[in-house]
């Protein structure tokens, strides 16, 4: 499998962030664009064999993915200090996007020590 240059690619999902960040500001967001290409960008995350990856481009990988995940929880905490109800949609399809990315990333640990203590 090849895997992605990681800034580069991790550098896609800082912009989708960023839009999103978006509807908690006055400015024109357009959330119900720009969480479905998360959504998208996340599938694509899913899809790679990170438990296979060397250790240093795995903890490189792990470190962005983290800082992702702490900036998408900074935003569903702004978002609820606002409290725009035309945003609640969105930010419980944000909220969900955490869980489902901690539940992922949490299993994604487990398979690596598994996959590191079999080939030890």
């Amino acid at each position: 499998m090849e895997y992605p240059e990681l800034e580069t690619y991790f550098q896609k999902l800082t912009d989708i962030t960023d839009r999103i960040a978006m509807m908690n500001n006055h400015f024109d967001a357009t959330p119900e664009i720009d969480i479905p290409q998360l959504s998208e960008f996340y599938s694509d995350i899913q899809s790679k064999d990170w438990e296979n990856t060397d250790r240093e481009y795995y903890e490189l990988f792990t470190s962005y993915f983290t800082f992702h995940v702490k900036t998408v929880e900074e935003i569903i905490q702004e978002a609820r200090e606002i409290l725009n109800p035309e945003n609640r949609e969105y930010v419980k399809k944000l909220v969900s996007h955490v869980r489902t990315s901690d539940d992922w990333f949490v299993s994604l640990k487990k398979k690596r020590k598994l996959a590191r203590t079999q080939v030890a």
